[in-house]
């Protein structure tokens, strides 16, 4: 399968982290480690570094989440080398609420100085306003800039939307599977895992059969289900649909769109989740993953992290699958959900706040801070200059990190393409209003709906 110019480099960045650990084995190395100190270049004077500021961070790194404490140790160092400096943690782990913070915040005129905001389209009108920094001047560094997987921050380049800069800096890349209980599938008789939906569908009958709730899902939390909509969407319509219907040439209405949705209620009247899984919410959806309740949960790549955290004997139960495609639609087995996480900083700071928030800015999405990231909270990286010498890292995170390249044409969630910011919500609430009664039909309206009141 070809891959991607951007994926082809992931794949190389495990490709040397598995040749380099061999050697190290072999008889290590002398190479000095690089410091925090040796990554941050600080550009102020000494009188300037003196002042106090405070940096505002709005991220969903909180609670439970398992980027949580990797915030705190990077914030940590960055105030060893700048005790000037304090940082006021304002980041919310829960979907709704963070997004309704933020909201608020742009609202009021009161961004944050750090902020992780998702999708590239919706940026543009906050670009457009001056509320987000053109963080081009950064990439002027080239052994910082050019350390990075994607160089050009294409993601981030608004250009296509008709706004000139790059307004974010990526932080990781995460490919979306299916994680499941050896054991329970074993139980039932599972001997193979699911390539495609029609495989799918055989071994939620036979878990069904066997007693066992075969998918859990969490959908009080909605991006549960917006999640499970991604991959479907993606597989019965493809990535660059989603992107015609943000550039207007395409509608929600469309048949392959509905089918999707259709596909999702399809599941529910098939028995592949739990009884009023709309009422239950994340937590208790990864507690009974854990627990073996659910013989399967759809997650992210940071999921491992909080596998790595359970019992070996449990560890030693899960294993994922990528999600499978359509027999019949064979074109979009490549089309797969491989998310892009990054920042965006507040447009209007000015002066040393300025000075210091590209500083933390460099740090954070730097060498060091992404290299800790990988080898300790077992996050995919965004740089590829890391340095894995040594560093023991887990089958199942390696295996994960290797299978982003063989996704051919990778997409984020499917409202990333949509300039409504809106569009998250509206079309969250209406894939759980079909999940409770409508049809899928009355859904896609309702979304499509929201798109025609915004150009009008």
């Amino acid at each position: 399968m070809k891959k991607s110019k951007l994926l082809k480099v992931v794949s190389l960045v495990l490709t040397i982290f598995i040749v380099l650990t061999l050697l190290v084995a072999c008889g290590g190395t002398n190479e000095k480690k690089a410091t925090p100190q040796e990554n941050s270049k600080d550009s102020t004077d000494e009188k300037t570094t003196q002042k106090e500021v405070t940096i505002r961070l709005l991220t969903r790194y909180a609670g439970a989440d398992p980027q949580t404490p990797y915030l705190k140790e990077m914030i940590e160092e960055f105030q060893k080398l700048h005790p000037n400096v304090k940082f006021q943690d304002d980041s919310i782990a829960e979907e709704a609420a963070y997004t309704n913070k933020l909201k608020t915040d742009i609202a009021t005129g009161n961004l944050a100085n750090m902020v992780q905001m998702y999708g590239s389209a919706p940026l543009a009108e906050y670009a457009k306003n001056g509320i987000l920094m053109d963080i081009s001047p950064l990439l002027e560094d080239k052994e910082w800039a050019n350390g990075f997987i994607d160089e050009k921050f294409e993601y981030y380049n608004l250009d296509k939307y008709g706004v000139k800069g790059i307004y974010g800096i990526p932080f990781g890349y995460y490919p979306e599977v299916m994680y499941y209980n050896t054991e329970l599938f074993k139980k039932a008789g599972i001997t193979k895992e699911p390539e495609t939906m029609e495989e799918l569908y055989d071994a939620i009958d036979k878990l069904k059969a066997a007693g066992i709730i075969p998918w859990g899902v969490g959908a009080k939390d909605t991006w549960r289900a917006g999640h499970i909509h991604n991959n479907l969407v993606y597989r019965t319509a493809g990535v660059n649909k989603l992107k015609d219907i943000g550039a207007r040439s395409a509608k929600w209405t469309d048949f392959e769109v509905v089918e999707s949705l259709q596909v999702l209620k399809d599941l529910k009247a098939k028995g592949a989740f739990e009884q009023n899984f709309e009422g239950i919410d994340f937590e208790t959806e990864k507690a009974g993953f854990f627990s073996g309740k659910y013989a399967m949960t759809l997650n992210g790549a940071w999921f491992v992290q909080d596998i790595l955290t359970q019992p070996a004997e449990v560890q030693s139960k899960i294993d994922f699958f990528p999600f499978p495609y359509f027999k019949d639609k064979p074109q979009f087995k490549g089309d797969s959900v491989l998310f892009t996480n990054g920042h965006v900083f507040n447009g209007k700071l000015t002066g040393y706040e300025k000075e210091i928030t590209i500083e933390w800015a460099k740090f954070f999405h730097g060498k060091h801070a992404q290299e800790v990231r990988t080898i300790k909270y077992r996050m995919p990286p965004a740089r590829k200059d890391v340095d894995l010498k040594g560093a023991e890292l887990p089958k199942l995170f390696k295996d994960i990190v290797d299978y982003m390249g063989t996704v051919s044409n990778p997409g984020g969630d499917y409202f990333d393409y949509d300039p409504i910011p809106s569009m998250i919500d509206v079309s969250r609430n209406n894939i759980i209003g079909m999940l409770l009664g409508n049809t899928a039909q009355e859904a896609a309206k309702e979304i499509q709906a929201e798109i025609d009141r915004n150009a009008k």
